[in-house]
C-alpha cells in the first residue's frame, strides 16, 4: 500500500503544478494584454494631440455679448475671437458637418463666461458641448485661419524700350 499512497501523492502534486503552470500563464497572459492595452491608449492619446498643437489650455474665456468674428479649421475645431484682439481654439465633443457652411453660430455663456465641458456651440439648431478651449496669440489665430494658398512669386511684366532705330528701319 505504500506504493499506491505514494502514487497518489505524486500524481496530486503533478495537478498542483498544472494547476499553478496555468494561473501563472493566465497572469502573464492578462499582464500582456494589459501592457498592450497601455500602449494602444497611449498611442492614441498621442495621436490625438498630435493634432492640436500646444497652445495654452484654458477652463473658460470671457465673452460679454456674441463672438466678434469666427473661422472653422475643421469639423470639430473652431477659432472664436470674443474681441477684435483675443482668439480661442475651441473643440467640440462630436463633429459638425455644417460647420463650414452656416452664415452664423451661437455660443451658449453663464455669466458672460463661456466654459469648456459646460457650455455649447449652436450650429443649425444643435446642440454641440465644448470639449476644450485653447488661448491662441493674434499670429496663431491667423495662421489657422488663413486659407490662402501660397502665392507664387509673379514674375514682373517687363516691357522692353522700342529701339526708334529699328522700328523706323527703311523696309
Amino acid at each position: 500500500m505504500d506504493g499506491g499512497t505514494e502514487e497518489m501523492k505524486m500524481t496530486h502534486a503533478n495537478k498542483l503544478i498544472s494547476a499553478a503552470a496555468a494561473a501563472l500563464l493566465t497572469l502573464g497572459a492578462v499582464g500582456a494584454s494589459d501592457e498592450a492595452t497601455a500602449r494602444a491608449t497611449s498611442d492614441e492619446s498621442a495621436s490625438s494631440a498630435d493634432q492640436i498643437p500646444a497652445y495654452e489650455q484654458v477652463d473658460s474665456f470671457v465673452m460679454w455679448n456674441h463672438p466678434y468674428s469666427w473661422s472653422p479649421i475643421d469639423d470639430r475645431t473652431v477659432v472664436l475671437w470674443p474681441t477684435p484682439f483675443e482668439a480661442y481654439l475651441v473643440r467640440i465633443a462630436y463633429p459638425s458637418q455644417d460647420m463650414r457652411y452656416v452664415q452664423s453660430i451661437g455660443v451658449t455663456q453663464s455669466t458672460s463666461r463661456v466654459y469648456a465641458k459646460f457650455d455649447a456651440l449652436h450650429i443649425r439648431g444643435f446642440r454641440y458641448p465644448i470639449d476644450s478651449i485653447y488661448k491662441l496669440s493674434r499670429d496663431e489665430a491667423r495662421n489657422l485661419t488663413s486659407r490662402k494658398p501660397r502665392a507664387q512669386p509673379k514674375t514682373p511684366a517687363v516691357t522692353e524700350p522700342k529701339n526708334e532705330a529699328a522700328n523706323s528701319a527703311p523696309g
